[in-house]
């Protein structure tokens, strides 16, 4: 079967991410390049009758993986990966929520709870969106080694998965008038994402060296991408009394770790993020609607100054802009190209840049 990653120079890309994580740079800027390819394979992929087996059908998931990766171009830095996923409340799923399928893109929990006194949420073996997600990494094991990486998948633990157990409302609520209860189920939730994340470690590593996630950052050992974007809706106070520490134990626990800063509202907890020595780096999303990543370079060189790892995604033409007025010790852009051409075009534009 046909190896994606004996099409990039794997080895010099890892040793560029080991610069990264070190804030070094080896010979020129860390940029992931992806496209469609100008010559795509053209496959009829019958997809399943029901919305939730387009997720969760291994035939069909395997199959949709493959003509995903044999269609992409990866350039620059881009690894390529494809990461098993059930939506972004999957682990709230795995302690008792359904799911609902809108798309194959799109997945949600339902609300499961009236209020949180009393919730002592447990992670069992025979939940079946745990058994799924299990299944599915099982299945991408057997077939992706040498060949590609497995990502990581998504993890929304702490304030995420309240909101995905209660309501955003109720947790908002519950703040006020259930602190001690909305802390002690952040911790909990904290132990049980180490769970989670050890079981789809244990498993990737039996096929493969280091992680990858919906970050696009390679790391040689243990990395996922750190998030809450509720606490993003809070306080600065707020923020420090229910959701730091989680952050803090997480990243002290992960060899590499980024959290994911998401829109306008989140950047009052910036700075609060920047002082916690174990996190290496933020994902900046400037979040649907806002003004293009060059237009936020205050943010950009915020992170940057602070002596952490930066990782961004913008449009191919803000390529060289971007690499022109950011510093590229411990910067890693990410862009999607329209076509091979522009891709190869970036690529040059990213050479221009290095030592």
């Amino acid at each position: 079967m046909k190896s994606y990653l004996d099409e990039v120079d794997f080895e010099t890309i890892k040793q560029r991410f080991d610069a990264f994580w070190d804030r070094e740079v080896i010979d020129r800027p860390l940029v992931r390049i992806t496209a469609p390819k100008a010559k795509r394979v053209k496959v009829d992929l019958p997809k399943p009758e029901k919305m939730a087996e387009r997720w969760t059908s291994i035939e069909y998931v395997l199959k949709k993986a493959e003509l995903t990766l044999e269609n992409t171009l990866f350039l620059g830095d881009a690894v390529p990966f494809y990461m098993p996923n059930l939506g972004p409340d999957s682990f709230t799923a795995f302690l008792g929520a359904e799911l609902t399928f809108k798309s194959e893109e799109t997945s949600w929990a339902e609300p499961f709870l009236e209020d949180l006194k009393g919730y002592e949420p447990v992670l069992r073996e025979e939940n079946k969106w745990w058994r799924i997600m299990n299944d599915l990494l099982d299945a991408f094991c057997e077939v992706a080694e040498g060949r590609f990486m497995i990502g990581i998948p998504d993890i929304h633990y702490g304030g995420d998965s309240l909101v995905a157990a209660v309501g955003a409302q109720r947790l908002i609520r519950s703040l006020f008038t259930q602190p001690e209860d909305v802390k002690r189920l952040v911790r909990r939730l904290t132990e049980i994402c180490r769970v989670v994340f050890e079981r789809y470690y244990e498993k990737i590593s039996r096929v493969q060296d280091g992680s990858i996630t919906w970050i696009p950052a390679y790391s040689k050992g243990k990395f996922f991408a750190l998030q809450d974007d509720f606490s993003g809706l809070v306080s600065p106070r707020m923020f420090e009394e229910f959701f730091v520490e989680e952050q803090e134990t997480l990243s002290k626990y992960l060899d590499n770790s980024i959290f994911h800063l998401d829109g306008p509202m989140a950047l009052g907890n910036l700075d609060r993020l920047l002082q916690i020595e174990s996190l290496d780096g933020i994902q900046w999303v400037p979040g649907a609607g806002a003004k293009p990543m060059s237009g936020w370079l205050d943010v950009c060189r915020r992170v940057l100054d602070a002596g952490k790892c930066l990782q961004i995604s913008c449009k191919p033409e803000e390529v060289d802009f971007l690499l022109s007025h950011l510093k590229h010790e411990g910067l890693f852009i990410s862009t999607y190209c329209r076509s091979e051409r522009e891709a190869r075009q970036v690529l040059r534009i990213v050479e221009r840049h290095g030592k």
